[in-house]
Order: structure tokens, then sequence, then C-alpha cells
């Protein structure tokens, strides 16, 4: 598919049609004056067609390339191809008996950052935690960032991300890929795997991947009747069962909390979430948004220039479920999608296409 370039120009209101008296996108009507009924006129007469009963509904899907105006003096920023957004959920065990493993968090953390920002991941991060085990987000990050001060104890870190599920369901975007990592010395006997499973599923509509740090199982002795992992520096308490369980029903990585060396569990780690899957026809828009800024589709009008063509073709914005010829923003986003039909009658087309984005 041919590489288009999206071209998002946000402007102020007042210099962009207030003063023009035309009909803006998804905007009130405007009460008609003189000026305007002779612009309306003249785009009938010159076979434009217009709706017999305009209405704020029509107005909304129906707007003529005559009643886009010009944004003179446009602040203008480069949004990038989009690729499938990826959340993160991670919990972490904040018992006293975790100390040393948030100093090997925060210690190797960075690695975790720099590798979902280099392989340009559209990816949002939620880290469940008391305060003091939550680590803080790189520059650039804050909008892409979530923090839930809880008091995860160590039995219960799958049980409060089912019960922090309404604070950061908001945060998650529609059909993203989800990943969980659990961190813990100890077994979950708050829930199991399988209710943990079958709970979360439902609350996602959706699957996902579970990741653990925690400990893996090893035969009793006397001096380690529970089998739990240990190291020179640290034990853990108890064997991550119900962990092992559900890495392996969804798929993820299991890595043992008493690892010394925690950069050996985050590179693998964030191998398996810094995976960039491009979306044909998406852009995304930069973030964070420039000042003085806010992304909202009702200030987004969406051009394209075709090559030989002397003027640019406006594109109407659609509903996602009523995709016929036009784009749609992705609620949550900050994406801007072309409907299909769209996207191949511009892939078909033998040059490089513009896509500009202008506020009403």
């Amino acid at each position: 598919m041919r590489s288009f370039t999206l071209l998002a120009c946000l402007v102020l209101l007042a210099g962009c049609g207030s003063r023009t008296g035309l009909l803006l996108p998804y905007s009130d009507v405007p009460a008609l004056d003189a000026s305007t009924d002779a612009t309306f006129d003249a785009t009938v007469d010159a076979g434009v067609d217009a709706p017999s009963d305009v209405g704020p509904d029509v107005v909304d899907s129906f707007v003529p390339d005559a009643f886009v105006p010009m944004c003179p003096n446009p602040r203008t920023v480069a949004p990038g191809e989009a690729s499938i957004p990826v959340d993160i959920i991670w919990v972490f065990d904040s018992s006293l008996s975790m100390v040393d493993e948030n100093t090997r968090l925060q210690t190797n953390i960075q690695i975790f950052w720099d590798a979902i920002t280099e392989a340009n991941v559209d990816s949002h991060v939620i880290f469940i935690a008391q305060r003091g085990y939550i680590p803080g987000p790189p520059a650039g990050f804050a909008r892409r960032f979530m923090s839930i001060d809880d008091r995860v104890g160590s039995w219960d870190p799958l049980l409060k991300v089912l019960s922090n599920f309404p604070m950061y369901e908001p945060f998650l975007r529609p059909n993203s890929v989800v990943h969980v990592v659990a961190v813990t010395d100890d077994e979950s006997r708050a829930i199991d795997a399988v209710s943990f499973d079958e709970e979360f599923r439902a609350l996602l509509g959706r699957g996902y991947t579970a990741h653990a740090i925690a400990s893996e199982q090893f035969p009793p002795t006397v001096l380690n009747p529970s089998g739990a992992c240990y190291s020179e520096s640290n034990q853990a308490y108890g064997p991550g069962l119900e962990y092992i369980a559900l890495t392996e029903m969804t798929g993820g990585l299991f890595m043992s909390v008493c690892e010394e060396d925690w950069s050996r569990l985050m590179e693998p780690l964030s191998e398996r979430v810094a995976v960039r899957i491009p979306l044909p026809c998406a852009y995304s828009l930069p973030q964070p948004p420039p000042v003085g800024i806010d992304y909202d589709p009702r200030d987004f009008s969406v051009r394209v220039q075709v090559p030989g063509e002397p003027e640019p073709r406006f594109l109407p914005r659609v509903a996602e479920a009523s995709c016929g010829d036009g784009w749609w923003f992705v609620d949550r986003a900050d994406r801007v999608e072309l409907c299909p039909s769209t996207c191949a009658e511009l892939d078909a087309l033998d040059g490089r296409v513009t896509v500009d984005i202008c506020p009403r």
C-alpha cells in the first residue's frame, strides 16, 4: 500500500471560518444572511447536491466542498502512521516483603520505557500499586500513563486488576492489545487463575495476555517447606502456581521474582509488549497535543490532495458503524481512520496523498 502523508492543521475557531458565515462541519446551522444565501445558491447552481432539509444531523454528515472554509495561519502538526494500540496493566505487590523487588524494578524499568518508545508503539501504561511502588513515566509520556494508588497485598494482585477496572477502563482503547503484568513473591489466594480469566475477559470484551514475575515451584525441603524460589539475598513466600497457570492459559511470560538481575526480566518482557503492528489508512495525532489544542473530531475537517487535481477533495466524517466513504475519529485513541472504500480509492492513485485536518 502507498504511504499517505497526514498533515494536521489545528487552528483557532476565530481564524478558521467564524467570520465567513458559511456552514462548518459538525456545527449547528448558523443564521442565514444574504452572503450565505448567495454562496448556497452558487453551490447548487454549480451542480453540488444539497440536502432538502438542512438540520444539525444533516450538517453533521453533509458538507459540500464549497462550504469548507480555508484555514489561514494554521498551527501545523505532523501525525504519523498509526499502529494497533497496546494497553499494558502493571500490578505490583506492595507488601513490605517486596521492598527489594521494588528497588530492582525502579532500577530497571527504563529498559521497558525505552523499548516501547523506540518501537514507536501506540501504548498506554497503567500501574496499580501503593504509592512508593509506582515508577514515574519518562518525559512526554504523561498522557499515556495512569497510576492507581492502591494497597496491593501479597495475595490479591489479580483481584486488584478486577476491582480497579472501573477506574482505568476509560483509559483503555477500543480493540487494543491488552497485556497484564503481575509482580509478587506469593501466591494468588484471593482469586484463582480460571476465575480471573473468565471475569477479566468479560470486562474487556476481548482476549488479553498475562505475564507474571513470581516464584516458580521447587521441591519442598525442611528449610524451604513451601518450595518457593530463593536467592542469596531473598526468598519468596510461596510459589505462584496460579500465575504459572494464567500465563500458560494466555500465552504470556513467567519469570522468577528471585532473579537478582532484573534487566534479564525487563528485556524479554519489553520484547513481548513492544510490538508495533501498523494499521492501514490510519493516522495517529502527536502526543502530547500542541499547547492549547484539545483533539476533538468536531474541530476537524479532512481533505486529500490528489496529484493532477488543482483543488483538494473534502472527506466527510462518518460513524464507524455506517462507514461508506470518508473518515472517522477513534475515540480515546487520538486516531483518524479512513473508510475501507476511501482507503482503496486513494491507494489506487498514482502519487502522494496529503490529508489535512483543520478545525471548524
